[in-house]
């Protein structure tokens, strides 16, 4: 008669503890790596930002940190979070409104969750008038190869310029390339809506008709908060 094997108690614990033991390194090996690839990410994030263009005052910025003044703020800023968030996006999209509601704050995060290029007006006609120099790195077809076809493009400070006749023609022409690239634009201006769609001119507006969202800011500035606080 075959003898049956008696199961040692102690064994079968043995068995359970080692299991229980594995499936907790597993869980926490999985949770480190979520970790570092979560801590990866916003490093890159971050990295992307900062070669942008984005001014470093506007770094660390995200649609979070944006403060809404009143009901319109929070509608706006629902409507700029829907066009970052667009999967096939070859929208223009204008903010305008005083100096020192967030509008640049606001440009700044959508780069930060789209990616893409931000620039002033006055930097992109200096950029434009360096690129001819025999000693320039970037001649000026390569740089306007790079603002009408990177993936999200911010222009701040539209009317600033002391160059209006150089700002229209370049707006003009990365406006006209974008469109037809079928890739957003984001632009940002403290003049009036009547006076921005007459600077963009006829040609443009009727290109962008189909695709333009014109956002308005009103308030008091954030600047002047801030100093009222720290008076």
């Amino acid at each position: 008669m075959n003898e049956i094997k008696k199961l040692n108690p102690i064994s079968l614990f043995e068995t359970f503890d080692a299991n229980a033991d594995s499936d907790a390194w597993v869980k926490q090996r999985e949770k480190e790596l979520a970790e570092q690839a979560e801590k990866e990410a916003a490093y890159q994030t971050q990295k992307r930002v900062e070669t942008s263009g984005v001014p470093r005052r506007y770094w660390h910025v995200d649609f979070d940190t944006y403060i809404p003044h009143g009901t319109q703020d929070s509608k706006n800023l629902e409507t700029i979070k829907n066009f970052a968030n667009l999967e096939k996006n070859d929208k223009v999209l204008i903010l305008l409104g005083a100096k020192g509601l967030g509008k640049t704050h606001l440009g700044a995060a959508i780069i930060r969750n789209c990616g893409g290029k931000f620039i002033s007006i006055e930097e992109l006609i200096f950029k434009y008038e360096s690129a001819q120099d025999f000693h320039s790195k970037t001649n000026r077809e390569e740089l306007m190869e790079l603002y009408s076809s990177t993936k999200m493009l911010v222009i701040d400070e539209i009317g600033r310029s002391m160059q209006q006749e150089k700002e229209n023609a370049l707006l003009n022409y990365i406006l006209r390339r974008r469109y037809e690239n079928m890739l957003p634009t984001v632009l940002i201006s403290n003049l009036s809506k009547a006076d921005i769609l007459k600077k963009l001119g006829e040609a443009v507006l009727d290109r962008l008709r189909e695709t333009c969202i014109s956002l308005e800011f009103e308030g008091e500035s954030y600047r002047t908060s801030i100093r009222d606080v720290n008076l």
